[in-house]
């Protein structure tokens, strides 16, 4: 699936909807920045390639990493815990 056909989906049963996902890789001289997969929790080196989405909910927007585009498939087909 194109990154682009994410855009306006909602994860299963979360007020949720994707604004967009785009191929990201956050470098800063000195700054090894390191957050969680949002699906599987495995640390991400921003530095390294990965998949940034940004959702929205009741008009707040947060910034999701995923390891690759299974990992958000995955995510978006998943039941909230």
């Amino acid at each position: 699936m194109a990154l682009s056909d994410y855009t306006g989906r909602s994860p299963t049963g979360r007020d949720e909807t994707i604004v967009r996902v785009v191929p990201h890789r956050l470098w800063r001289p000195g700054d090894e920045r390191i957050e969680p997969c949002t699906y599987s929790g495995e640390q991400i080196r921003l530095s390294e390639k990965h998949l940034l989405a940004v959702v929205e909910r009741d008009g707040v927007r947060e910034r999701r990493y995923f390891r690759d585009e299974q990992s958000l498939s995955a995510w978006m087909e998943e039941n909230p815990r």
